[in-house]
C-alpha cells in the first residue's frame, strides 16, 4: 500500500507552489493538511463562482453574439 503524501507536500499542492516556511513550521501536519482543504475548497468555489458570473455575463447579450464572445473569453 503506497504512503500517503506528507503534510507539506498536500499544502504545496494545493496553492501551487511552496508555502511559507514559517507556516510550516508553525502547523502540525493535521493543521496544514486542513489548510489544504481549505485552500482547495475556497478554490473550487472561486472557480464556480466565476464561472456562474460569467454566464450570466453573457445572458445579457444577444444570442447571435454569445458563441462569437465566449470563444474570445476563453
Amino acid at each position: 500500500m503506497p504512503t500517503p503524501p506528507d503534510a507539506r507536500t498536500v499544502l504545496r499542492d494545493a496553492l501551487d507552489g511552496d508555502p511559507p516556511d514559517g507556516l510550516v513550521t508553525a502547523l502540525d501536519d493535521d493543521a496544514l493538511r486542513a489548510l489544504a482543504a481549505t485552500v482547495t475548497d475556497a478554490r473550487r468555489r472561486q472557480a464556480r463562482a466565476l464561472d456562474d458570473a460569467e454566464r450570466a455575463a453573457l445572458a445579457h447579450l444577444p444570442r447571435v453574439l454569445r458563441g462569437a464572445v465566449e470563444r474570445i473569453l476563453r
